[in-house]
């Protein structure tokens, strides 16, 4: 009965979308509001009935779902029944339209007299959106799927899957990529209204981008998270097709956002903005295409049927195409005259936006090329970490050097004498800072220097503007950002330039020194956990004054009813470094592999995020309120 509900809630979902597409276009009918208001609201409670249908079937265990039976277990911990909700290809397309419902409902409760033909023509690009993925859905990828005769049992989950980290990681990475649909659609309701220069469209846009654009960054830095203690590599980023996919979409956000900020203070760089919007979506759905076509190998990926992606590929193409065609057709009407200099705030921004547009192309060239030649020379080339070490790291210096002035850098125009001025106690502190680091460290490496040198810049700059940004015009949330991402920058230099790596066998009793450290290999246990068996082994760490500072316990499991093996690494972690340790094959007359890392500053990628994310509520909540969507 369950899987039968959710199964009609999203076909009367499709009719309600295609309702919403037609009162769009009659734009007479949203003078009813109580009408649109149950079609809207009844498309959102659709959806949710639909995937509550789903979650119900996972907890229960419903194996007459085919899609239950092919990623759940009846030994399977509740937590990780539900995640895998969203945790397969199915499931996470019904995460995906209830998302996009959400975004839906918010566009709707913008709508005033004022505003009439934007929102319109919004919802009019909103619901065809929903309309094309809940159809994609429905045809191809219906999670409510029969099975006869019903199983006894489920096949189970991928077991590297069932981690919190992960259980969080897809829907904030919907948010973020879903939310862009509603950046899209405003872009073409903009292009395309009649009262487009009547209304302040961008703020109404703005909110909508920092909404995607934080919690994109949340979920990516979830996702490096889980790939840095789960995978047990001991890296956090790897260049992953899918990795990249997520990374694209966020380059081009973090360009649309400052250009924003331009657009609202100078009335400039319009149509740079409107195109910024179409292609950060399209970037997001081209990312959709990758996981769901069966063109990718990849942890990350979710289907492996061809079909699936050729569907996605003609409705990305078609939304794709129409918006383009439309940027070109009325773009000419948002072209200004307002010339500035590049040593401005405004010219910073624009130089920056440029060298995110680059490092994007830079990554999308190394993702797609190999595809590409695969499918047409049917050769194989992989493209990897020196790839993209190699062309995107030096590309980035410019980038974070003019980031670290954007807070003393004046609209309009601005002279370099009093920059450099106003600049003398960050360069100086920056350079005392990054002296002591390379001390303690010991640096030799140039291109960690370099990393170390711009981190304290972009430290140093912001927490002097944190101290003066009343004096300095600036947002208190824009300066938080730059300074987790100064935090950011830190971590990932550190980390990539120093860390050291030790692979051994090792036997009960034996000892390996790792910096500071030696490690003493005690003990090898067998652990029973709810749905798998582990060997888990036992090392104590002493530091050099030959004390007990603490025991990690690395795990190798083996899943029955998947029949697959993960390593679980221990982490002996603070803020200045982590040890990490990995436990390998091995036996008692061998031996044992074991990884040891040893990863300096690496907290402070996460660290970083955080700030990133909390400076990004900040700033959500206060344009928000700008628009008056939150009355207070």
């Amino acid at each position: 009965m369950v899987p039968l509900l959710g199964n009609l809630s999203l076909w009367v979902g499709l009719i309600l979308s295609a309702l919403q597409f037609t009162n769009s276009v009659k734009k007479k009918y949203y003078l009813k509001s109580t009408y649109n208001k149950i079609i809207i609201k009844g498309l959102f409670f659709c959806i949710l009935l639909s995937f509550i249908s789903l979650m119900y079937c996972y907890v229960t265990s419903d194996f007459s779902v085919a899609n239950v039976y092919q990623n759940s277990h009846t030994s399977k911990p509740l937590i990780y029944k539900i995640s895998a909700v969203w945790g397969n290809h199915e499931g996470s397309m019904l995460l995906w339209l209830l998302v996009l419902c959400i975004f839906n409902y918010f566009i709707f409760k913008l709508f005033d007299e004022k505003n009439s033909s934007f929102i319109f023509k919004s919802l009019e690009i909103q619901s065809i959106i929903i309309f094309g993925f809940l159809l994609f859905t429905l045809l191809t990828s219906n999670p409510f799927d029969k099975i006869i005769p019903i199983p006894e049992n489920g096949l189970g989950f991928n077991p590297i899957l069932q981690d919190p980290a992960l259980a969080i990681h897809p829907p904030l990475l919907y948010v973020g990529y879903v939310g862009f649909s509603a950046v899209f659609s405003m872009a073409i309701a903009t292009l395309t209204s009649e009262d487009n220069e009547k209304i302040v469209w961008y703020n109404y846009m703005k909110p909508f981008v920092l909404i995607s654009w934080t919690f994109l960054t949340i979920g990516i830095a979830f996702g490096s998270l889980w790939a840095y203690y789960e995978l047990g590599w001991g890296g956090w980023w790897f260049w992953d097709p899918v990795e990249n996919a997520s990374f694209m979409p966020w380059l081009l956000g973090t360009a649309l956002l400052h250009s924003l900020i331009t657009v609202e203070r100078k009335k400039s760089l319009k149509t740079w903005v409107l195109l910024l919007a179409l292609l950060t979506f399209i970037l997001s759905t081209t990312g959709t295409f990758l996981v769901r076509s069966g063109i990718l190998t990849s942890v990350h990926a979710f289907a492996l049927d061809p079909d699936r992606g050729i569907f996605i590929l003609i409705f990305i193409t078609l939304l794709s195409s129409y918006a383009l065609v439309i940027f070109g057709k009325y773009s000419k009407r948002f072209y200004s005259n307002n010339y500035f200099t590049f040593f401005s705030k405004e010219g910073s921004i624009l130089i920056n936006n440029i060298i995110m547009v680059i490092v994007c192309s830079t990554v999308f060239l190394g993702t797609v090329y190999p595809l590409v030649v695969e499918a047409f020379l049917n050769k194989k080339i992989s493209v990897g970490e020196p790839y993209y070490n190699t062309v995107i790291v030096p590309m980035m210096f410019p980038a974070i050097i003019i980031m670290g002035l954007a807070s003393t850098l004046s609209w309009g125009k601005d002279k370099i004498l009093k920059v450099m001025k106003e600049n003398f106690l960050s360069i100086v502190l920056t350079l005392l800072s990054s002296i002591l680091f390379f001390y303690l460290y010991k640096l030799r490496n140039i291109v960690g220097v370099i990393g170390i040198f711009l981190a304290f810049w972009i430290i140093m700059n912001n927490l002097i503007a944190l101290v003066q940004f009343k004096k300095l015009k600036v947002f208190k949330s824009m300066i938080i950002a730059h300074l987790g991402l100064g935090f950011l920058i830190l971590g990932i230099t550190a980390s990539s330039i120093w860390q050291e790596e030790k692979i051994v066998r090792m036997k009960i009793n034996d000892n390996v020194k790792l910096q500071k450290y030696n490690i003493i290999f005690q003990k090898i246990d067998e652990v029973v956990g709810i749905n798998f068996v582990a060997i888990q082994g036992k090392f104590s760490i002493y530091n050099d004054e030959k004390k007990i500072i603490t025991e990690l316990k690395p795990e190798n499991r083996f899943y029955p009813v998947t029949k697959n093996m993960t390593s679980e690494a221990s982490i002996y972690t603070n803020i200045l470094r982590d040890l990490y340790i990995v436990i390998g094959d091995g036996n008692l007359k061998d031996g044992w592999v074991v990884r040891l890392y040893y990863n300096p500053l690496v907290m402070f990628i996460w660290v970083g995020s955080f700030f990133i994310f909390m400076s990004g509520l900040t700033a959500i909540y206060a344009n928000l309120k700008k628009i008056n969507f939150i009355k207070i």
